[in-house]
C-alpha cells in the first residue's frame, strides 16, 4: 500500500507509513477474528487457544510489538522522507528477494 499512496495518491513517505499501519490493524483483526471463528471446536489446538487464536503467543506479541512500534515511530519521524524511502526500499527488496528463495538458493542463513 505504501507505494501506491506515495506514487498514485501523493502521500508525503510519512503519511503514507502512518496510514499504512492503520489499514493492517484492520487487516489484523479481520484475520484474527476469521481464525478465531473457523478453528472454534477443532482438537489439538495448543492451550490457552480459542480456535486457531492462541492467547499466550498473542500476549507476548503484543508486549513486544507495542513498545517497538513507538520507536519505531520515533525513528521514522528522525529520519528524512528520502533515507525512510531507502531503508523501505531496501526492506522490499530483502522481502522480494527471500520470497523468491534467493537466500535459500545462495545458501545464506537469511
Amino acid at each position: 500500500m505504501i507505494p501506491v499512496m506515495i506514487h498514485f495518491l501523493g502521500f508525503g513517505m510519512h503519511e503514507a507509513v502512518g496510514t499504512s499501519a492503520v489499514f493492517m490493524t484492520f487487516t489484523g483483526l479481520g484475520g484474527s477474528a476469521s481464525y478465531l471463528i473457523n478453528g472454534l471446536g477443532v482438537e489439538g489446538v495448543p492451550v490457552y487457544s480459542t480456535g486457531y487464536l492462541n492467547w499466550l503467543q498473542f500476549a507476548l506479541l503484543g508486549i513486544s510489538s507495542i513498545p517497538m512500534a513507538m520507536v519505531g515511530a520515533k525513528t521514522a519521524h528522525l529520519i528524512s522522507a528520502k533515507r525512510l524511502r531507502m531503508v523501505f526500499a531496501m526492506v522490499l527488496l530483502i522481502i522480494g528477494l527471500k520470497m523468491l528463495g534467493v537466500f535459500s538458493w545462495l545458501g545464506l542463513p537469511i
